[in-house]
């Protein structure tokens, strides 16, 4: 088990390779207190990591992981769904759909950093598109 200050040094590393030198503004960080405006946050409980969302002083999400790895995916995940967003906002035009844009810009990040993430990534975005596709039917 890793403590906070490890983990956030290799999410620094990853928003730095990411943003080739220098870590995006306002991703790739691990706080450890709750901030109000929906920044998730680290609590260690033991060997437990607490990934937690608060807005507002409620708690809107919390996960728990005994792996290292699984935590960093899921502060990865924050910074590079951000990073997508932005991305997607600015190449999507009538003939480039916005969801396909930002799916492909969130792999390709996630391949940057490990293949094995973005191929749970890939799994995720088919997941969203089967329910999609059975909503409309």
């Amino acid at each position: 088990m890793k403590n906070i200050e490890v983990l956030r040094a290799e999410l620094l590393a990853i928003g730095e390779r990411i943003g080739g030198g220098i870590r995006p503004n306002h991703y790739f960080i691990i706080p450890d207190r709750p901030d109000g405006v929906a920044t998730p946050y680290l609590e260690i409980h033991g060997k437990e990591y607490h990934f937690i969302i608060n807005e507002r002083g409620t708690e809107i999400e919390r996960k728990i992981t005994f792996s290292d790895d699984e935590i960093l995916y899921w502060f990865v995940e924050c910074g590079v769904v951000g990073l997508a967003s932005k991305y997607a906002a600015l190449k999507s035009t009538p003939e480039k759909e916005f969801r396909d844009i930002y799916f492909r810009k969130q792999y390709s990040l996630m391949l940057s950093i490990k293949a094995e993430w973005a191929t749970r990534k890939r799994k995720e975005f088919t997941e969203i598109l089967r329910d999609q596709i059975h909503k409309e039917n």
